[in-house]
C-alpha cells in the first residue's frame, strides 16, 4: 500500500471518528449535571481531540508531523476509552451503550492503526 492509498483512507477514518464523536456527544447530554460537567466534558473533549488530530494528519504529507498527529489521535482514543469505562462503571452509560461505543472506537482505532502501519 503506497502513500496515495493511505492518503485516500484518511477521509474514511475522519468520518468514522466524527460519527463516534456525534454518538458520544449525544449520550453525554443525558448524563447527570455533575457527571456531564466533569466526566462527560472530558469524554467529548477526548473524542474531539482524536477527530481533530486525525483530520490534521489527513491534510499533512507523510512524515514526522503526520505520524505525530496520528499518535496524538491514538492517545486521545485511549483516554476516551478509559473515560467511557468510568461512565459505564458509574452507570451513566448502560452496558449496551458502552459496548456500542467500544465497537465505534474499535473501528476508529483499527483504521487509525492501519494508517500508522502503512508508514504514513
Amino acid at each position: 500500500m503506497g502513500n496515495g492509498d493511505s492518503q485516500a483512507s484518511a477521509p474514511c477514518v475522519v468520518e468514522t471518528g466524527y460519527q463516534a464523536w456525534l454518538w458520544i456527544d449525544s449520550r453525554v447530554a443525558s448524563f447527570p449535571t455533575d457527571a456531564r460537567r466533569s466526566l462527560g466534558h472530558r469524554a467529548v473533549e477526548a473524542a474531539l481531540d482524536a477527530v481533530e488530530a486525525v483530520t490534521e494528519a489527513s491534510y499533512t504529507r507523510a512524515g514526522a508531523l503526520r505520524t505525530r498527529r496520528l499518535y496524538d489521535a491514538q492517545r486521545a482514543l485511549t483516554r476516551l476509552r478509559l473515560l467511557l469505562r468510568g461512565a459505564r462503571d458509574r452507570r451513566h452509560l448502560s452496558l449496551d451503550q458502552h459496548e456500542h461505543a467500544m465497537r465505534l472506537l474499535d473501528d476508529f482505532g483499527r483504521q487509525l492503526g492501519g494508517l500508522l502501519k502503512a508508514g504514513t
